[in-house]
């Protein structure tokens, strides 16, 4: 009875470790082809345009702490349309509205390159002292934040493909001597 049990808990082990191998390979295969295709992604960014009525109201809501250190555009109480980073738009994120819902959107219009989204323009009302505020970017500007993306996307995608060898290896190993792995 023991060493059932023993071998049904390192045969689900063993499957774990393949599902976390395969896992970790098809995800550095699908980056590196999105950063491959990075250039073609920009060109065909679709734009999105937002302007918050009566009935749906859209909020920017901001943290610049760590690790979170994202913007998010909200439909009032019913999740989120876009998280942006905050590297970006220093201006966005400040410590006086961390996690605060007080800026409410009167129109914006964002750009989704890929699975990156960017603010091209926002118009909001800061609900507590009534004040609007805009801002604008260049097409020049959304370009090299999306470049900067991808520039990072590579250093992570380098990191997982690490992690990737290992488990591969771990999977060759175990697959060589599958019997004794689990009669051990």
């Amino acid at each position: 009875m023991h060493q059932t049990v023993k071998t049904i808990f390192r045969l689900c082990f063993a499957a774990v470790i393949f599902i976390v191998t395969l896992s970790l390979v098809l995800t550095c295969f699908i980056k590196v082809r999105d950063i491959m295709n990075a250039e073609q992604h920009y060109q065909q960014a679709t734009p999105l345009s937002l302007k918050s009525d009566p009935h749906t109201q859209y909020v920017l809501l901001s943290n610049n702490q760590k690790p979170d250190n994202t913007i998010f555009i909200l439909i009032a109480g019913n999740g989120y349309i876009a998280k942006i980073s905050c590297d970006h738009y220093p201006a966005l994120c400040t410590d006086d509205y961390n996690q605060s819902h007080t800026r409410q959107i009167q129109t914006i219009d964002l750009i989704k390159a890929g699975n990156f989204f960017y603010i091209k323009n926002i118009q909001y009302r800061e609900s507590r002292s009534g004040q609007v505020s805009h801002f604008n970017y260049s097409p020049q500007e959304l370009q090299q934040f999306y470049k900067n993306d991808i520039y990072h996307l590579k250093f992570i995608v380098v990191i997982v493909a690490l992690f990737a060898l290992a488990a591969l290896f771990v999977s060759l190993k175990i697959l060589r001597n599958f019997r004794q792995f689990l009669n051990k």
